[in-house]
């Protein structure tokens, strides 16, 4: 079949009529309106929503890791256990507190003093009936009664900044732990509010001590204006009064202002200065290491530098710094040269030689000790009782606390105390009292404190005078008014100045 007949080409197709019809557009509400006109714009501004709701989901999360979840913690603390978190947060106080009422010192200098004492490094203890002490070395040097609400306040959490053995002064509970823990009785603690409040009343404008210092019968004896100023700024750091301490601020900040007034590395001549130059650098280091204020760590290091070249070769520390086997070198002058290095270690700063100068004084001190057990003024001279608590306080700052010549020192100590203030000798007490309280460190020393602190304090605190002063003992040729209060003040804070050390080197 062909293709022509398959698909006939002319097919006749009905014509069909359609109805036509109208369709009417559907009606469109005002919102469909508004969204098809501008639907670009809803569409940036939904995509600009889901951002800004993004972001701010985001940011919840990044402060709520940021913050551990909760607190003011960093990072780092992750996990940290709530008593290590609040150590933290009083550590940033005590570092606003030593940002508050720095000193402002002037560029020109005058001359200069420290005192008092820093013993080695401890972990904490809490000695209850002066129980033996875990021993712990002496570090190398790399290695507050509370009388009102605004002193507890300020002095909240300065112990966290302070080496271990420092601590106990300036944390207000375990102060007091201490005193008690030590056998100390509230009347010492009266007594040395008593004797800081007739410091603060007798400092001169400028500062200082010392110009108008009195003997007993009120005869003016003026004394180094720098060691005096020393002492007693080492009184109040002691009880850790800082310059921004609501009874005494003021007061430690002038006595600072004074000490950094002279060149750091100035002296006296003669043996004025081989005093008053130490003490001046105890007390620079002890005000830096408890202050942090900057001006004092040039001080400090300056002033311990020039304690260290001006050594003697024997080991001690001689008049005028003087050099060579004629110079006269004695115990008294290396006492406080001692006692300024070891607070010099406590700064923390880089002081270079200082190691090896203790070491060779350490050496020094025990050639000073005679067969009975008292140390002497010089080598080869007879013991004085005055000496006997410095040269085992130097072994015992110094890696040799269980020492045998620390040991025969503490024995003649006990067995020769004084019975009535009339009998004391602040000088030879300053030390003894120290000395028998760092034997608590060694085992088997308690005893020794035990003895001691018997009748220590009620001798001491019933000769203190009406004014807050206290008068002289036994005779000594550099006492006056401030010199005994302040040695004193210094002997009764021995309960939490500084903590006990008994490891040898």
């Amino acid at each position: 079949m062909d293709q022509e007949d398959q698909y006939p080409e002319d097919i006749p197709m009905e014509e069909v009529e359609y109805d036509h019809v109208t369709v009417a557009p559907p009606v469109e509400s005002a919102l469909g309106k508004y969204l098809r006109e501008y639907r670009l714009l809803n569409s940036l501004l939904i995509s600009l929503i889901s951002v800004t709701i993004f972001l701010v989901v985001m940011w919840g999360l990044i402060i709520y890791v940021a913050g551990g979840g909760e607190g003011s913690s960093d990072f780092a603390d992750a996990g940290v256990a709530p008593t290590q978190q609040k150590q933290k947060q009083q550590k940033v106080k005590l570092m606003q507190r030593q940002k508050k009422a720095k000193p402002t010192v002037k560029t020109t200098f005058r001359a200069t003093t420290i005192s008092e004492i820093a013993m080695p490094d401890l972990n904490e203890i809490d000695v209850k009936e002066l129980a033996a002490v875990v021993d712990v070395a002496s570090p190398e040097t790399g290695e507050v009664s509370m009388n009102n609400d605004a002193m507890k306040s300020a002095l909240k959490g300065i112990g966290l900044n302070l080496p271990k053995t420092m601590q106990n002064r300036c944390d207000p509970k375990k102060r007091v732990a201490r005193l008690r823990s030590g056998g100390g009785k509230d009347i010492t603690e009266t007594a040395i509010i008593r004797g800081l409040t007739w410091l603060k009343n007798t400092q001169a404008a400028d500062g200082s001590w010392g110009g108008d210092a009195k003997s007993d019968d009120g005869v003016v004896k003026p004394q180094d204006k720098n060691a005096m100023t020393a002492m007693a700024l080492l009184s109040f750091l002691g009880h850790c009064e800082l310059q921004d301490s609501p009874a005494f601020g003021p007061t430690v900040h002038k006595a600072i202002n004074f000490l950094t007034s002279t060149p750091p590395e100035k002296m006296a001549g003669g043996n004025q200065g081989s005093y008053s130059h130490p003490i001046r650098t105890y007390a620079l280091c002890e005000a830096y290491t408890m202050t942090k204020i900057k001006k004092l760590e040039l001080f400090a290091k300056r002033a311990s530098e020039h304690v260290v070249k001006g050594q003697n070769e024997n080991g001690g520390w001689a008049y005028g710094y003087n050099k060579g086997v004629a110079a006269h070198t004695d115990l008294s002058v290396t006492g406080w040269n001692i006692q300024a290095l070891k607070a010099a270690a406590y700064t923390g700063i880089s002081i270079d030689g200082l190691d090896e100068a203790m070491d060779k004084a350490v050496e020094y001190t025990k050639k000073c000790q005679d067969a009975a057990g008292k140390f002497a003024y010089k080598i080869g001279s007879g013991g004085k009782p005055s000496l006997t608590g410095t040269g085992v306080l130097c072994l015992q700052i110094w890696k040799n606390a269980k020492s045998q010549e620390a040991q025969k020192g503490l024995e003649w100590i006990i067995a020769n105390q004084a019975t009535e203030w009339k009998g004391v000798n602040v000088y030879e007490w300053y030390y003894h009292a120290q000395a028998c309280f760092q034997a608590t460190g060694v085992s088997g020393g308690q005893k020794y404190w035990r003895a001691w602190n018997k009748n220590f304090q009620q001798i001491v605190c019933s000769a203190q005078a009406s004014d807050g002063h206290w008068p002289h003992g036994a005779h000594y040729h550099g006492e006056s008014d401030v010199y005994n209060t302040t040695m004193t003040i210094l002997m009764l804070e021995v309960y939490y100045r500084y903590m006990p050390t008994g490891k040898t080197g």
